[in-house]
């Protein structure tokens, strides 16, 4: 199996029914060679713009309507002019992008880490709920996978048998942590410690120590970007821990850069073993559980041992295409930015680029292009040392947490917090976990959606053989009475409100002009039967015209 998994899953298609379709047709055969995979969204801002798509006769750029989480599939197709006006007037533009990635883990025989691909991307606006995000997730696993993969891991917490983990994207958790103390408004305490960002400023401004001393500047902790995860790396710096060591005031200070500092070794410095991954149980993220459970399945053999590569855990790869995607902007103009159509366009051709790149790294022996690596990316892809299975068998789960514990009691010692758990009769690693679960428990609440999951089984996003001709008409059916429920539900115009009678009066629609020469338009007066599907037809100054779609939507788009 090539390492570069680079394929692109039915980008044109723009809808997350390729999870659905791909994933169980032509590509299922290479997805199944790997034992695991991760999977990651994220979403980025986009330019508000419809474009036309004549490889799938799709309008892209309006807000994708969503079943149960879920995008349907190609919704925004017709041959009626005034059908594309009425969505222009009533429905979204999206907003945001929302992509997908997944990432392949190394196997027994590879050498390098495979390469994330892109599984699909689609336009949104800020309206999903949390519930529409549960719910995409839960139907991949209900309905993308049935029958053709076996689930192993699941959503919910710490059962006995698991079909997802969720893990948060560490680089994201870091850089929040760290504007925490940036922040100008927020007020931290930890005990009888203040936690503040002046206690930075006094460093810097003291004349006692110098840039040698600490290695920050006034930049580093008074960022523009905030979101610049090297500058947050520069507060864990061991000089800086000493300097604040030293001063009893800033005691606070310092436990809170410590334990960023664990975060960082926790979940994204790449040489840091698992077993060594133990900062991570001093944390209360849902991660450290779930790095916990990780660790336990390799134990148990359910899963290997490349599957610990924590640091592939997490949503940089879909960060890492938005950002060659802006890349990818023509040198004619001066905007970085995309829209759904330009994503699409372009991520293809990230995806011929990264498959030469990538054959090029795992054979050697083909004269393939070769392409120039920055000396800071030239090792990202490899892969440092794998734990073996021994090794993770001889990882004492329960001493290492009993040390993570006593850890956190000595961190803490001295603030006025020890007490305070003391006299509520929680100090102890028992006590204490009782204590949050019941906090935990008593604050939460479960909401049960398998009824609504359930209906996925059919119609829509039902799965059959591809002998099952016959049931085709029943099919369609089914995805006519979904698309008419969802309009109902959620105030989209269907695609079907238009009889035939509502086609012909919109070929009657008059559009007046002055100008009699459409030379310099896709406006013609005869057409070819075969792209008969990209031309509107349409009534300018009472004659019939065919006029593209393309330049139907720059017709009714009132902006640039």
């Amino acid at each position: 199996m090539d390492d570069s998994f680079t394929d692109v899953f039915s980008l044109k298609n723009n809808e997350f029914y390729t999870f659905i379709e791909e994933l169980v047709g032509q590509q299922i055969v290479d997805v199944l060679k790997f034992q695991s995979i991760t999977s990651t969204q994220n979403a980025t801002s986009i330019i508000k713009k419809i474009k036309y798509d004549s490889t799938t006769n799709t309008f892209n750029g309006f807000a994708t309507p969503l079943d149960h989480g879920v995008p349907i599939k190609e919704y925004y197709q017709t041959d009626s002019f005034g059908k594309l006006k009425l969505w222009f007037n009533s429905n979204d533009k999206s907003s945001l992008l929302n992509v997908h990635m997944i990432q392949p883990v190394q196997s027994t025989n590879q050498t390098i880490i495979p390469s994330p691909f892109l599984l699909s991307a689609y336009g949104i606006d800020n309206t999903a709920t949390a519930n529409d995000i549960l719910q995409r997730w839960c139907s991949s696993t209900s309905t993308s996978f049935y029958n053709k993969i076996k689930i192993t891991l699941a959503l919910v917490f710490l059962r006995e048998q698991q079909l997802l983990l969720f893990f948060q994207d560490a680089t994201h958790l870091a850089t929040k942590w760290c504007n925490r103390l940036l922040s100008s408004t927020a007020e931290l305490r930890l005990g009888d410690q203040s936690i503040s960002i002046n206690h930075l400023y006094s460093i810097i401004d003291n004349g006692k120590f110098t840039k040698i001393d600490h290695g920050l500047t006034k930049s580093d902790i008074n960022p523009k970007d905030r979101q610049n995860f090297s500058s947050c790396v520069k507060l864990t710096s061991d000089d800086l821990f000493k300097i604040l060591k030293d001063n009893v005031d800033t005691q606070g200070t310092l436990i809170y850069l410590q334990m960023f500092k664990m975060i960082i070794m926790a979940y994204i410095d790449k040489k840091t073993t698992i077993a060594a991954r133990e900062p991570a149980y001093l944390s209360v993220e849902i991660s450290a559980h779930h790095l916990l459970y990780l660790i336990l399945l390799v134990q148990q053999k359910q899963l290997p041992p490349q599957s610990l590569h924590i640091h592939t855990f997490s949503s940089q790869a879909c960060e890492s295409i938005f950002r060659n995607t802006r890349a990818l902007s023509g040198v004619y103009s001066t905007i970085v930015n995309f829209t759904v159509h330009d994503f699409l366009r372009r991520a293809q051709r990230l995806s011929l680029l990264n498959d030469i790149k990538f054959k090029h790294l795992n054979d050697r022996s083909v004269n393939n292009l070769v392409f120039s690596v920055h000396y800071k990316h030239r090792h990202d892809h490899q892969s440092l040392a794998t734990q073996s299975q021994r090794e993770v068998d001889l990882i004492d789960v329960e001493q290492v947490i009993t040390k993570a514990y006593h850890e956190a009691i000595d961190m803490l010692s001295g603030l006025e917090v020890l007490n305070l758990l003391n006299d509520k009769n929680v100090l102890g690693l028992k006590p204490v976990s009782e204590y949050v679960f019941k906090q935990l428990n008593s604050n939460s609440k479960m909401y049960d959606y398998s009824s609504q999951l359930s209906q996925m089984d059919d119609g829509e996003f039902e799965i059959d053989d591809d002998d099952d001709d016959d049931d085709d008409d029943d099919d369609n059916d089914d995805d006519n009475r979904t698309a008419a429920d969802l309009n109902i539900n959620d105030g989209f115009s269907s695609n079907d409100d238009y009889d035939d009678e509502d086609e012909q009066d919109d070929t009657r629609n008059l559009i007046n002009t002055t100008k009699e020469e459409f030379s310099e338009m896709k406006v013609l007066n005869t057409i070819q039967s075969h792209i008969e599907h990209s031309y509107f037809k349409v009534k300018i100054n009472d004659d019939t015209k065919y006029m593209h779609k393309q330049t139907a939507c720059w017709l009714v788009t009132g902006e640039k």
